[in-house]
């Protein structure tokens, strides 16, 4: 029996790896909507699991190596391991038929590897060069969102590449509604823009900040994934979706980190 319900926990159990309750039928009827929203769980974990590091152990580097952790470990390593089997299908030389082909298989390749430890390291150097900022707690609950917020624009580019598995399941997205979910999954940034500042004049300029950033980061991880798979494999598949998450959070963190080195 269906409930109201279903939308948003079938998005939820395909992006979490903690088990939640879902639905026998997956329902992403919603999805274009309930990706963006979602992005609020991951950043309130690596907030959490920032403050928490910041108590145990002073300075930027370990509590920023907890959030990377506590994150990765609830959600983002789905995400990740999209990022990896795209720059192993993607990058090398193969036929969009041969570069589906190794999407499909587990074994990392040394294009993924080399991925994966730039986009981590990268991360981390963000994280711990922003700890402690300004505005840093609106900028961790942002993060996440701006990346699911890419995945949802990948299906609104590109056509699926296969007739069946996630990316096929993946369509009819709406504008408005993947708009619609930006907005409300930023709302907790927004609110911790308000609690961190002082003056409207602030307040209105980091609102603005964070919403500009998340769109920014988002249209550009969203679109370039979506022609990244459109030109190499024909359509987008379950793995640009995760792809595109890691780049869209990747973009605004590093956008946050260039916009606080000009403020400062």
């Amino acid at each position: 029996m269906s409930s109201p319900a279903d939308p948003f926990l079938s998005v939820l159990s395909l992006v979490c790896r903690i088990r939640v309750p879902s639905p026998q039928e997956p329902d992403y009827s919603r999805a274009d909507f309930f990706l963006p929203v979602i992005g609020i769980l991951p950043g309130l974990t690596a907030l959490a699991a920032w403050r928490l590091g910041s108590i145990l152990v002073p300075g930027p580097w370990l509590p920023a190596l907890f959030s990377l952790a506590a994150q990765y470990l609830a959600f983002n390593l789905f995400h990740l391991d999209g990022l990896a089997d795209s720059a192993d299908a993607g990058l090398g030389a193969a036929t969009p038929e041969r570069r589906l082909e190794i999407l499909k298989d587990p074994r990392a390749g040394v294009y993924g590897l080399f991925a994966v430890f730039l986009a981590l390291g990268f991360r981390v150097a963000a994280l711990s060069a922003l700890g402690g900022r300004p505005g840093f707690a609106a900028v961790l609950l942002a993060a996440p969102v701006a990346g699911r917020f890419a995945a949802a624009l990948v299906p609104l580019a590109a056509k699926p590449a296969r007739p069946d598995g996630l990316g096929a399941r993946m369509r009819d997205f709406s504008p408005p509604a993947v708009a619609a979910g930006l907005l409300a999954g930023l709302a907790p940034a927004f609110l911790a823009v308000l609690a961190g500042s002082a003056g409207e004049g602030r307040v209105l300029a980091g609102i603005l900040g964070i919403g500009a950033g998340a769109l920014a980061a988002g249209l550009a991880a969203g679109l370039c994934t979506a022609v990244f798979y459109r030109r190499r494999f024909g359509g987008f598949t379950g793995d640009a979706l995760g792809a595109a998450v890691e780049l869209g959070e990747l973009l605004f963190l590093l956008g946050a980190c260039s916009a606080a080195g000009g403020a400062g």
